[in-house]
């Protein structure tokens, strides 16, 4: 998949977020979006979804849901890797995610799910998409990329 009307790969995945799928984040630390809107706009922009794979599984120790005993050797985060091409480059990134709060899963499969979906959200951020709920106030660069596309089209 390649430009549309112009418009650069990069310009639609850095693209905002519509407010009606932003969610505010229960346990505070801002908004996000669903895994499954990134994925939407992975496929949408890209024509497919990325390659992903594995590339390590990080256990640790964490604590106990209420005073129970602590958790040990318990999935705590992955490493993921995503492949993709983007306006005919092609775009490897790597990015960490955690499970947030190891004790609220029954086992590690819930664990590692969790930490999964963490990063693969991350590495789409590599890629720039949900980047302005990180920047927040922040945020510039889809308008400049926009207005770049805008002048590289007359």
């Amino acid at each position: 998949m390649g430009e549309r009307d112009g418009i650069r790969q990069l310009t639609m995945l850095a693209h905002p977020f519509p407010a009606k799928v932003v969610h505010k984040n229960p346990g505070g630390g801002g908004s996000y979006v669903k895994h499954s809107t990134v994925q939407q706009r992975l496929i949408d922009v890209l024509g497919t979804a990325p390659r992903t794979e594995l590339v390590q599984v990080i256990r640790g120790n964490a604590d106990g849901r209420s005073g129970a005993d602590p958790l040990t050797d318990v999935v705590v985060g992955v490493v993921l890797r995503m492949t993709c091409t983007v306006d005919g480059l092609e775009c490897v990134v790597e990015e960490a995610g955690d499970c947030e709060l190891p004790s609220n899963w029954k086992h590690d499969g819930a664990r590692m799910k969790d930490a999964i979906s963490d990063a693969y959200k991350r590495c789409a951020m590599r890629l720039s998409v949900g980047l302005s709920l990180w920047s927040q106030d922040d945020w510039y660069l889809s308008q400049k990329l926009m207005d770049q596309d805008k002048a590289a089209g007359s």
